[in-house]
């Protein structure tokens, strides 16, 4: 994976995750914090999960201190919570930019402590997950934002983007 790579994959995932967003928007505040019954709970529950993930994998590919989740409860609105997604979008790019092939390269170790799991994986290893978790977490929002809100979802396959971008 070379820097251009991994950065492309990153747009992708925001652009992505901005279609998605304009969805989420729909809800009022009531259906956002709205438990579904289906994985992580409501669209809020998803969306603080989603920014705590690639929150805490930042910290650790930068080998820093990984910070405790996110509480679902400091975020009960749309507005707000997106206030808070955008400014994880930008410390996600700042760091992914700042990447050269070296850094990409490097082993990282660490660990998730909650599933005793001790790893050393290439630094574009972990970034990738991180990419390919977001991608799962987006279609659960989507179904879930169709089937119990019945609002018109997107798609938000990468060919989308890569025909919008060409």
């Amino acid at each position: 994976m070379n820097p251009d790579s991994i950065r492309r994959l990153y747009d992708y995932s925001y652009w992505a995750s901005e279609k998605v967003w304009d969805c989420i928007m729909q809800l009022t505040d009531e259906q956002f914090v709205q438990d579904t019954g289906y994985s992580s709970g409501s669209i809020r529950n998803h969306v603080v999960h989603m920014m705590s993930a690639e929150r805490r994998w930042m910290q650790r590919v930068r080998g820093e201190t990984v910070s405790p989740n996110l509480l679902f409860d400091d975020y009960t609105g749309c507005k707000t919570t997106r206030a808070k997604w955008d400014a994880v979008k930008v410390e996600v790019l700042d760091y992914i930019y700042s990447l050269d092939q070296e850094q990409l390269d490097e082993i990282v170790h660490s660990e998730i402590q909650s599933r005793e799991l001790h790893f050393s994986l290439r630094r574009w290893e972990l970034l990738l997950h991180v990419a390919n978790h977001a991608t799962d977490h987006r279609a659960q929002i989507l179904t879930l934002l169709n089937r119990h809100f019945g609002i018109e979802t997107v798609e938000q396959d990468m060919l989308f983007y890569l025909i919008e971008q060409s």
